[in-house]
C-alpha cells in the first residue's frame, strides 16, 4: 500500500513540475488567444505529459499498474481547444500502442475517447466549475471500473487496485487543476500589476513613470538625430466643478472620454500620458512648432465641441481645455527644462482666459 502513495507522490511532482514549466513557456496564451502552432504544441505537450505519466506507472501490491494519464487530457479540455485535444488523446493511444498492441491496448482507445468525451460534456454542462472537475474525474472512472470488470486483468476482480485508482485519480486530478488555477491567476495578477506599474489604471494611457521613461528615451534619440521634441500639456478647464457638481465618479467618466478621444487623434509615434489629475501631456517627435500648435489647436476645438455623456448617458456636458506647448530647440534651450516650461505655457493659458492654447515664449516672464 505504501508504494502505491509512494508512486503517486512522484507523480504529482510530475505534474506540478510540467505545469509550471508549461506555464512558462506560454506566458502569454489563454484559452481565448490561441493560435494552430500553440494549440499543436499544447497538445503535443499534453501527450508528452500523458506518456511521462504512463512511464511513472503506479505499481500495485497485486502486481497491477496504474497510471494518471487521463489527468493531461482533462487539463487540455479544461484550458486549450478542441485541436490541442485531440493531439493530446492521439499521443497518448500511440504511446500505449508503443508498450504493446493488446486487447488492453484497444480499450485503451475506447477508455480515452469515451473520457474525452465526457469531460467535454460536463465542461459544457456544468456550470460549478469544481462539481464539473469532480463529476467529470468520477465518470472516467466509472468508464475504467467498467472496463476491468469486462475485461479483468486478473482472474478475479482486483477491488483494492479500483479504489486506489478512484481516490489517485480524483485527488491527482483536483491537485493539478488546483496547480493551474493558482499558476494561471498569479500569472494574470503579475501582469496586471506590470502594467499598472507603466498605465494609469482609469484611462489606459501611460502614466508618470512611462513619460519618463519616454521623455529620457527621448533625449538619447535626440542626441543621435538631433531632431526636436516637443511637449504638449493640457489640463480640463475646471474641473473641480465637475467633480462638486456631478460627483468624482462622473468626472472619471470625463477623464476617460478625453483619454479617449486624445488616442484616437495620437500620431504613429506620440507618447500619450495622463500626469496626473486632469493634466495630460503629448511627446512629440520630429515636428516644427507650427505643427505642433496645429495639433494642439485641433485639439482643443475637438474637446471644445464634444459632448461627454454621464450620468448614465443621460447628461451631455462640455469641457474645455488649457494647452500649453513647447519644442525643444525652438522655444526651449535646455531639454531637461522641456516639461516645466510646457507647464508655464499652460499656466499662462488658464490664466489669460482657459480654452485657449499658449507657447512657451508667450509666457510673459520669459524674455524674447
Amino acid at each position: 500500500m505504501l508504494s502505491i502513495y509512494e508512486g503517486f507522490f512522484l507523480n504529482l511532482c510530475v505534474l506540478i513540475a510540467s505545469l509550471f514549466i508549461y506555464k512558462q513557456l506560454f506566458k502569454k496564451m489563454t484559452k481565448e488567444y490561441q493560435t494552430n502552432c500553440s494549440s499543436i504544441i499544447t497538445g503535443i505537450l499534453g501527450g508528452l505529459l500523458g506518456a511521462i505519466l504512463m512511464h511513472f506507472s503506479i505499481v500495485s501490491g497485486t502486481n497491477s499498474i496504474i497510471d494518471l494519464r487521463i489527468i493531461p487530457l482533462m487539463l487540455v479540455v479544461l484550458y486549450a481547444n478542441g485541436l490541442s485535444v485531440s493531439i493530446t488523446a492521439l499521443l497518448i493511444i500511440l504511446t500505449r500502442f508503443m508498450v504493446g498492441i493488446s486487447l488492453h491496448s484497444f480499450l485503451n482507445i475506447l477508455f480515452i475517447i469515451t473520457s474525452w468525451a465526457l469531460f467535454s460534456i460536463c465542461f459544457q454542462k456544468i456550470k460549478n466549475r469544481w462539481v464539473s472537475i469532480v463529476v467529470m474525474l468520477a465518470l472516467s472512472n466509472v468508464v475504467y471500473t467498467i472496463l476491468i470488470i469486462l475485461f479483468p486483468t486478473n482472474k478475479y476482480l482486483n477491488l483494492p487496485l479500483m479504489i486506489n485508482y478512484w481516490i489517485i485519480c480524483i485527488a491527482g486530478g483536483v491537485v493539478a487543476v488546483y496547480i493551474m488555477d493558482y499558476l494561471t491567476e498569479s500569472e494574470f495578477l503579475f501582469k496586471q500589476h506590470k502594467n499598472f506599474a507603466f498605465t494609469d489604471p482609469l484611462t489606459g494611457l501611460n502614466n508618470v513613470r512611462s513619460f519618463d521613461l519616454a521623455f529620457n528615451k527621448a533625449k538619447k534619440r535626440q542626441i543621435e538625430t538631433n531632431e526636436t521634441i516637443s511637449i504638449i500639456l493640457l489640463d480640463i478647464d475646471r474641473f473641480k466643478q465637475v467633480n462638486d457638481t456631478y460627483g468624482h465618479t462622473e468626472g472619471d467618466v470625463v477623464l476617460k472620454k478625453l483619454a479617449a478621444i486624445l488616442k484616437m487623434n495620437q500620431g504613429s509615434y506620440d507618447v500619450v500620458s495622463r500626469n496626473g489629475g486632469e493634466e495630460f501631456s503629448i511627446l512629440l517627435h520630429d515636428y516644427s512648432l507650427k505643427e505642433v500648435h496645429e495639433r494642439a489647436e485641433s485639439l482643443r476645438k475637438i474637446v471644445e465641441n464634444s459632448f461627454f455623456v454621464i450620468k448614465n448617458k443621460t447628461l451631455a456636458i462640455h469641457i474645455t481645455i488649457s494647452v500649453g506647448i513647447t519644442t525643444y530647440s525652438d522655444t526651449t534651450k535646455e531639454i531637461d527644462q522641456l516639461y516645466d516650461n510646457a507647464d508655464q505655457a499652460l499656466y499662462a493659458a488658464k490664466k489669460s482666459g482657459r480654452n485657449k492654447v499658449c507657447f512657451y515664449t508667450q509666457v510673459p516672464s520669459v524674455s524674447h
